[in-house]
């Protein structure tokens, strides 16, 4: 076989090279399109609410995306109640506190329960894993009355801890964190018990670094939870000082009836702000989640 000949049956086994214009590219524009199209159409009604609550119309229907006289003065009603009972921003106030003390509680107590079930087995602990799945399937509106009257018993309604105590056993996390930390492997815990470390150590400083991601996406769905609990908080409470932002917005927009809509848009952004921002700052916790267990092969 002469070199020409060699040279041309090595080119033809070689294979061949995929176009860079090729059905992996395309597919990837088109995936970006529809998700751009997706993303357009779920900011346009937030991006006209908030145009809205700047509208100086007594009534905003038939008056186009832009507001004819932008004017403060819905969001300064919200700053000044003038005597009514309803105040937004002691509601925004009881809504922030309940929420982040709920997530934060229920992050140590879910993490906790999560890694006694998945590194510290004892008798019995697949009928407890069994059994928190089979709750999970009783709907929430079924405890609400035993759950009054235990608050009641206690003398805890109309108190933050009623508002807080509900959220901060998540049985989903509690299956969620179970199940990221069951993924890690054993070699990590075993070798830090070889070096000294007790069960405490091993949970603080082991697993909670590697379960970021599953702490990150359990923190965003009870903050959401607290944040937007209408049907608790209305049994729970009963003094306009102790409603959450759910219940004064529906309190705040029956005040001024059905035509004020420029108040009800402002109260809407005040409402929807903190849990975009929280979940602007922990979406790259998410990917991860959604991509590994926290662990780098």
């Amino acid at each position: 076989m002469t070199t020409v000949e060699a040279a041309v049956a090595a080119e033809t086994e070689r294979p061949a090279r995929r176009p860079k214009g090729g059905p992996d590219r395309r597919a990837r524009r088109i995936a970006t399109a529809v998700a751009a199209v997706l993303a357009l159409a779920w900011t346009l009604p937030i991006l006209w609410v908030l145009i809205g609550s700047f509208n100086a119309e007594r009534i905003t229907s038939g008056t186009g995306f832009y507001p004819s006289d932008p004017t403060g003065e819905n969001w300064s009603k919200l700053v000044q109640p003038d005597g009514r009972a309803v105040n937004v921003f002691i509601a925004f106030f009881n809504s922030t506190v309940v929420a982040v003390t709920a997530t934060v509680l229920a992050l140590v107590v879910c993490s906790m329960m999560a890694y006694a079930l998945a590194r510290l087995p004892f008798r019995g602990s697949a009928v407890v894993l069994a059994a928190i799945v089979l709750m999970m399937l009783v709907p929430t509106e079924v405890i609400l009355v035993p759950l009054f009257k235990q608050f009641a018993a206690l003398g805890l309604l109309n108190t933050y801890g009623a508002l807080i105590i509900p959220h901060v056993v998540s049985l989903f996390g509690v299956v969620l964190l179970r199940q990221f930390i069951a993924n890690l492997p054993v070699e990590l815990t075993e070798a830090a018990k070889i070096d000294g470390a007790n069960a405490w150590q091993n949970y603080r400083y082991i697993v909670l670094p590697l379960i970021r991601p599953g702490l990150a996406t359990l923190g965003i769905l009870v903050f959401l939870a607290a944040w937007n609990d209408f049907l608790w908080p209305l049994i729970a409470t009963s003094t306009p000082s102790m409603q959450t932002l759910p219940l004064a917005l529906i309190t705040f927009r029956s005040a001024y009836g059905d035509s004020e809509y420029g108040v009800v848009m402002a109260s809407t952004i005040l409402a929807i702000t903190p849990p975009l921002l929280i979940f602007l700052l922990a979406q790259r916790f998410i990917v991860a989640g959604i991509s590994n267990t926290g662990l780098k092969g």
